[in-house]
């Protein structure tokens, strides 16, 4: 592989892994938005144990919301932004009760780190 190939293929590798950790957060994400809305007995015992079940839905729209902004190229700063603000309750809730807390932390640094050092940047010419 001559030097200028290997110069093409970097970006497209790296486009290829921004998009599949993309779509990554994206099931995971929408997995979580799908049991909040599907009023599962699990996830409703939890929200009744930490006195949040009046916001179950709330969060569950706001990370459908996140998965959206996440989504679409304009709107991908917004996306990172709210769904970290609703990890980070996450992880502070679970902090609150004594619970283990390092999935949803893994998660808001799984999205910076692919928002700040994986994601294609725009060249500035």
């Amino acid at each position: 592989m001559s030097q200028t190939q290997n110069i093409n293929a970097t970006p497209l590798l790296q486009k290829i892994s921004y998009l599949g950790v993309i779509l990554a957060l994206v099931l995971v994400l929408t997995g979580s938005a799908y049991m909040k809305l599907s009023n599962n007995e699990t996830i409703v015992n939890n929200f009744l144990k930490w006195n949040l079940i009046d916001f179950k839905n709330y969060i569950a729209f706001a990370e459908i919301l996140g998965i959206i902004l996440l989504i679409i190229p304009r709107t991908t700063i917004f996306g990172v932004l709210l769904l970290s603000c609703i990890l980070s309750g996450a992880v502070y809730t679970h902090i609150q009760h004594s619970e283990p807390f390092y999935f949803p932390l893994a998660i808001i640094l799984v999205i910076w780190i692919n928002y700040l050092f994986i994601r294609p940047k725009k060249n500035i010419q």
